[in-house]
């Protein structure tokens, strides 16, 4: 990875200025860079606790469509035209350059190439399950619960890039930390449920 230019570098030259820029036109910049980059790049504007109305759903459902093709095989990511077309502007553009590069700065510091523990067509199904389950809780309508979930895609996507085997078990981690929250809820909920209604029903 010596020959190739920090991710930071990377997206913040692609950021430049405040021109609008659609997603697509980021996945022209990081097709050669493989799914990792892709994934730290939707990770970024899903960082914040409160997001604009629809932005988790999007950023959901590319994190499912990424993992159903990484689970295809295939070697780069692709993109439905609508999708490619999605314009990030304004507040997301301030968001992935005054907060997303300083961060992946000090996290390319910490991350470099580590022995993988596992076959790499292995782990990559396996953080690509993960990317589903991930983009379907981004999709449900559960507030304040994107943050967890970002940084979960943020870490799994710098392990993957830089293979950095720390970074893959510490998003791999916090990715099982995030769906047995959503599990243990979910059980609490349906258990209120349960005894309200037998409650009711007296």
């Amino acid at each position: 990875m010596s020959d190739v230019r920090p991710l930071s570098d990377v997206l913040a030259d692609t950021l430049h200025g405040d021109e609008a820029i659609t997603v697509g036109e980021l996945a022209d910049r990081v097709q050669r860079r493989g799914f990792g980059l892709l994934m730290i790049i939707l990770a970024l504007p899903t960082l914040i606790p409160i997001l604009p109305p629809g932005v988790a759903v999007i950023v959901g459902t590319l994190y499912m469509l990424l993992g159903i093709q990484m689970l295809w095989g295939l070697s780069h990511p692709w993109l439905p035209a609508r999708v490619r077309g999605y314009r990030l502007t304004g507040r997301r553009l301030r968001t992935l350059r005054v907060r997303g590069v300083p961060l992946l700065r000090t996290l390319e510091r910490l991350s470099r190439p580590r022995p993988l523990p596992v076959d790499e067509r292995i782990l990559i199904r396996g953080i690509a399950v993960i990317m589903v389950v991930l983009g379907l809780v981004l999709v449900l309508p559960i507030p304040f619960l994107n943050t967890l979930p970002a940084m979960s895609v943020l870490v799994l996507g710098i392990g993957l890039l830089n293979r950095d085997a720390l970074f893959v078990v510490a998003g791999l981690a916090l990715a099982t930390g995030v769906i047995l929250i959503i599990v243990f809820g979910a059980g609490i909920l349906f258990a209120l449920y349960q005894w309200a209604r037998a409650y009711l029903s007296r």
